[in-house]
């Protein structure tokens, strides 16, 4: 089973967005509890790639990713 899926969000909306992507349940579950390490009304990025063994295949790969997104702002103007 092939999976490929990339967003931001706020953290309380990811897990409900990772349920609705095409993967394995233990990779959703793996996204998933990443989410707890972060605020809520943070900003996280999700990203899940890979291939999970399904006899078509002999080889299993992911790349698995989430990370809280920092907004940067400008400079306050010196006086």
């Amino acid at each position: 089973m092939s999976f490929n899926f990339e967003f931001v969000a706020e953290r309380e909306d990811a897990s409900q967005i990772i349920g609705e992507e095409h993967a394995p349940v233990m990779v959703k579950d793996f996204l998933r509890s990443g989410l707890v390490a972060f605020k809520p009304g943070s900003l996280v990025h999700v990203k899940a790639n890979g291939h999970l063994f399904n006899n078509d295949y002999q080889t299993s790969t992911g790349n698995l990713v989430v990370e809280q997104v920092t907004l940067r702002k400008p400079k306050a103007p010196s006086s």
